[in-house]
C-alpha cells in the first residue's frame, strides 16, 4: 500500500482484505471529490484487489425511483458479481438506501459495505440495514434488511457539500441527543458548527460523527427488524416525511435533514403543550427543548418556502409505514430518551396542533402565509 495513505483509506482497504471478495463492486456520487476517489482506489490496488469495477450515479432522491433499480442490477450483470462479491457505496443515504435495496435481491443477497458522504448518512442512514424505493411518491414504501459488512466513516468527503446540505444533514444528529443523554453531550460538544471552508481537523469530526451515530448503533443491536425500540428512530418523522412528499408533489425542492428538522422542531413544541399524550416531562425538558431549538436555529438551515398546511400533511401521514391499520400513530418526546411510542393521532387534533406550532414559533396564524429564510 502506498505510504502517503491516509490511516482511514488503510482502515477500509484492511477490512476489504478481512471479506477475501471475488470482485469489489463501487457505486459512487458523481460529484465527489476526485482526488479522494482516487486516493481510495490506489488504497484498493495496494490490497491486491485484482477486479475492481465502478459506475457512478446522480445522488439523492432521484435515485429511489423505482426505474433506476434496472440500471443498479444491468451493472451487477454485466460486471458479473456474485455473492462472493461486495458491494461499495460511496454517497448519501439515498445511494446507500437504493444501492443496498439492489445488493439485497441480487443473487438473494450480495455483501454490502457503506461509505457516506453526508452527515445525515454517516450518523442515520449507512447503519442499521434498511433499503428503501420511494413508491407513487410515498417515503420508503418498498425495501429491505440487509445488515451492511461495515460502515467506514471519513468526514474529508464532505468537503464538497454545500453548506445547505451539510447543515440539513445534521437533523438526524438532533434527533439523537434527543433519544440519548450521551449523544446529548456529544452534541454540545460542537454548539456551532464551523463553516466547511474552515475546517481543519477533519479527523476529530469524523470522530464526532462516529460518537453521534452510536445512538443507532445501539438501538439496532436489541431491535434489527423494528419490531420494538428501534421505531424510536422515527422520532420526528412522521411529520417529516409528509412534508418531503407533499412539497416533492407541488414540485418544490425540500431536502431530507430540513424536513426532519421540522419535524423534531415539533416533536418539541408538542412535548412543551401536550398535544398527542399527558405532559408526564422529564425534570429538564424545558431547558433541553429551548437549547435543542437553539442548537438547530444556528446550525440546521430551513428553506425559503411556503411550509404546507396540516390537512396536505395528514393525506400523506396516513400513509406512514408505523401507522397500524387506519390508525396514524406517532410518538411523543418527554425528555432526552424518554419517549412515549406508541400513540394515535386524531386529525382534528393534529390540525390544530400543526396550527398552534406555527403561530407559537413563528408568529403566524397559518401555513400557507408562513416562510422562512434559507441561513447562507
Amino acid at each position: 500500500m502506498a505510504t502517503d495513505a491516509h490511516p482511514l483509506e488503510q482502515e477500509l482497504a484492511a477490512v476489504l482484505l478481512d471479506l477475501q471478495p471475488d470482485m469489489l463492486a463501487w457505486i459512487h456520487e458523481e460529484s465527489l471529490d476526485a482526488s479522494l476517489i482516487q486516493r481510495y482506489r490506489i488504497a484498493f490496488d495496494g490490497i491486491g484487489i485484482n477486479k475492481l469495477r465502478v459506475h457512478s450515479f446522480t445522488g439523492g432522491e432521484c435515485i429511489k425511483h423505482w426505474k433506476v433499480l434496472p440500471d443498479i442490477l444491468d451493472c451487477f450483470s454485466q460486471w458479473g458479481v456474485s455473492r462472493s462479491s461486495v458491494v461499495l457505496t460511496t454517497g448519501g443515504g439515498a445511494l446507500s438506501d437504493a444501492v443496498g435495496m439492489a445488493a439485497s435481491i441480487w443473487k438473494r443477497g450480495v455483501r454490502v459495505v457503506h461509505m457516506p458522504t453526508t452527515p445525515l448518512a454517516a450518523v442515520d442512514a449507512a447503519w442499521g440495514g434498511k433499503t428503501a424505493f420511494n413508491w407513487q411518491g410515498v417515503k420508503n414504501q418498498v425495501g429491505t434488511f440487509h445488515m451492511p459488512e461495515h460502515v467506514h466513516l471519513d468526514a474529508r468527503w464532505m468537503k464538497t457539500l454545500t453548506l445547505r446540505q451539510f447543515r440539513a444533514g445534521l437533523a438526524e444528529a438532533v434527533k439523537h441527543a434527543m433519544l440519548d443523554a450521551e449523544a446529548m453531550t456529544w452534541l454540545k460538544r460542537h454548539e456551532t458548527m464551523e463553516p466547511l471552508d474552515k475546517v481543519t481537523d477533519w479527523d476529530g469530526m469524523t470522530e464526532w460523527f462516529d460518537k453521534m451515530s452510536n445512538t443507532k448503533r445501539v438501538i439496532v443491536d436489541v431491535d434489527v427488524h423494528e419490531q420494538g425500540k428501534r421505531n424510536l428512530l422515527n422520532l420526528g418523522h412522521t411529520v417529516a416525511h409528509a412534508l418531503e412528499a407533499e412539497v416533492s408533489q407541488k414540485g418544490g425542492a425540500l431536502l431530507h435533514g430540513e424536513a426532519v428538522s421540522m419535524g423534531l422542531r415539533f416533536a418539541l413544541f408538542e412535548a412543551r403543550h401536550g398535544a398527542l399524550a399527558p405532559i408526564e416531562a422529564a425534570e429538564h425538558l424545558q431547558n433541553d427543548a429551548a437549547w435543542l431549538e437553539n442548537w438547530m436555529s444556528e446550525n440546521v438551515p430551513l428553506p425559503d418556502m411556503t411550509w404546507p398546511s396540516a390537512h396536505a400533511l395528514w393525506t400523506w401521514m396516513c400513509h406512514d409505514k408505523k401507522n397500524l391499520h387506519d390508525e396514524v400513530r406517532d410518538m411523543a418526546w418527554r425528555g432526552v430518551g424518554q419517549v412515549i411510542w406508541p400513540l394515535a393521532w386524531e386529525k382534528k387534533d393534529f390540525e390544530a396542533t400543526w396550527e398552534h406550532f406555527l403561530r407559537y414559533s413563528f408568529g403566524t396564524p397559518h401555513a400557507s402565509q408562513q416562510r422562512f429564510t434559507t441561513k447562507s
